[in-house]
Formats: C-alpha cells, sequence, structure tokens
C-alpha cells in the first residue's frame, strides 16, 4: 500500500477496487499498485514499474500482447505532493467483440449501419432453429417489418432511422432471437423456441407499438409507418424459405394497406 495513502477509508477502496488502480509520485515513479491492477495485467507491482503506463493513451489500450484495458487519468493533491493516477479495466472481451463485429461486418455478414445481422445470417439462423424446434416439437416465429416515411415529409436521414429502428427492435427482442437487415428499408426478427407457434404474433403487436413511436431525426421529431408481417413454423411453412416468404407477403399486404399489422395464416 502506498504510503501516500492514510485515509483508513481511502486505502480500502484502493485495495479492493474493482478497476486496476497505478499511482505515480511527482517523479514518475509507481508508487501504488493495486490487487485489482495485478490482475488485469499478471504483473506484480515491481514488474509494472518496468512498463511505461505513464506513456499508454486514454481509452482502448494495449497492454501486452492480447490484453486490452480501457484507460482513464486522474489526479490528486496529497501531503506530499501530486499523485498521478491511472485507472484501468479489463477490456479483452469487449475489444475481441468489437474486432468480430468488424471482421462480420467487412464479410457482408453484418449490417454497417444498424449493426444488425444481415440477410444470410437470417437464413442460417432461421434454418438451424427450425430443425431444433422440429426436434424439441416447439415453434418458430418470423416477424418482417418495413418502415416507410411519409412523402409530404421534409428529408429524413435514412441511415439515422435504420440506426434508432434497430436499436428498438434489439431492444423489444431476446437474446436467443436474432435481428437482421434485409432491405433498405426492411428488418427481420427471428423468434427462436416458441412454446406456441401464435406468440410470434403477441411479440410483433408489442414491437409494432414500439416501432411506432415518432423518431427524433436531424434534430426534429419524425412519424414514419411501420408495417409488420408475421409468420410461424409449423403454422405457415415447414422449412425456412417458406416461413420467411409467409411473412415477407404478410407484411407487404400490410403495406399496401398503409401500415400496420399481418399475420400469414390470417
Amino acid at each position: 500500500m502506498p504510503g501516500p495513502i492514510r485515509d483508513p477509508l481511502a486505502r480500502r477502496l484502493f485495495a479492493e477496487a474493482q478497476e486496476g488502480i497505478a499511482l505515480f509520485d511527482d517523479d514518475g515513479q509507481l508508487v501504488g499498485w493495486n490487487a485489482a491492477a495485478r490482475a488485469i495485467t499478471g504483473w506484480d507491482q515491481s514488474g509494472a514499474g518496468s512498463h511505461d503506463i505513464l506513456s499508454l493513451p486514454s481509452g482502448m489500450c494495449q497492454i501486452r500482447d492480447g490484453k486490452w484495458v480501457d484507460l482513464r487519468r486522474s489526479t490528486v493533491e496529497v501531503e506530499s505532493g501530486t499523485l498521478r493516477i491511472v485507472l484501468f479495466a479489463d477490456a479483452t472481451a469487449q475489444y475481441a467483440l468489437t474486432e468480430a463485429r468488424h471482421q462480420l461486418t467487412e464479410g457482408g455478414l453484418m449490417d454497417r449501419v444498424t449493426q444488425l445481422a444481415g440477410p444470410e445470417m437470417l437464413n442460417d439462423h432461421l434454418a438451424r432453429s427450425i430443425v431444433l424446434a422440429r426436434r424439441d416439437e416447439r415453434g418458430v416465429g418470423v416477424i418482417a417489418l418495413g418502415v416507410d416515411i411519409p412523402r409530404v415529409a421534409e428529408y429524413v436521414p435514412t441511415d439515422e432511422l435504420m440506426r434508432q429502428l434497430g436499436k428498438r427492435v434489439l431492444a423489444a427482442t431476446r437474446g436467443s432471437d436474432l435481428a437482421a437487415r434485409t432491405t433498405e428499408r426492411d428488418l427481420a426478427v427471428v423468434l427462436t423456441a416458441m412454446a406456441q407457434p401464435g406468440d410470434a404474433a403477441v411479440v410483433s403487436v408489442r414491437m409494432l407499438l414500439s416501432l411506432s413511436q415518432p423518431y427524433v431525426l436531424a434534430g426534429r421529431e419524425r412519424s414514419v409507418t411501420v408495417s409488420v408481417g408475421v409468420a410461424s413454423f409449423p403454422l405457415d411453412g415447414d422449412n425456412a424459405e417458406a416461413v420467411l416468404a409467409a411473412a415477407s407477403q404478410a407484411m407487404a399486404r400490410a403495406r399496401a394497406d398503409g401500415g400496420g399489422h399481418r399475420i400469414a395464416a390470417a
């Protein structure tokens, strides 16, 4: 424990913090290195002293091969002078996820704007979900979503609209489901392992209510028209292509009628 920390509460916070904390004196010497810092980096204080931690940039940075941290800086005045503080959290998993998303995007498997899956991932996920549902005697739902901007409206930035739409769709789905962008203004959601095939209709109504709320675009509140089509396995098809086509056709009917909700079997 570094000598400059004399307050008992501060000493306890330093020792028990979940973030790594490195303390440097006025001369740039490492005088404090807490337990979290050791756990994150794998270095003890003497080992950490041989690395130029003070020169690391703020934000996401790599401290050694395969180890990434999210780093911040601060200073505090103590009796002996000024302590420079470097705080960091383990960001290795976050970096790996970011890289994976980047590779999927570059490969065309994820949409750049919404960060949702692309059509290829959608089709693959739906096919695998139906295989498992057939084995477990459960249902799989598909919700096709289309958004349209009224022609009387001023210019609306499509990318920003789709980005916000994608966020709302993700907020309304479970972690086991998959949301994808299928065309410029269309999305689709695969609902896996449903207890009853008809449950997809219930989810789609809740989603329609959320997606129909106004969006803030280019600094103004805008309304859009949302069309939703619903289909499910095994009610509306016995394979991925048939169920997806049924949902898309139901959405097209809703769009032709000016928006709203349509169920394939209805």
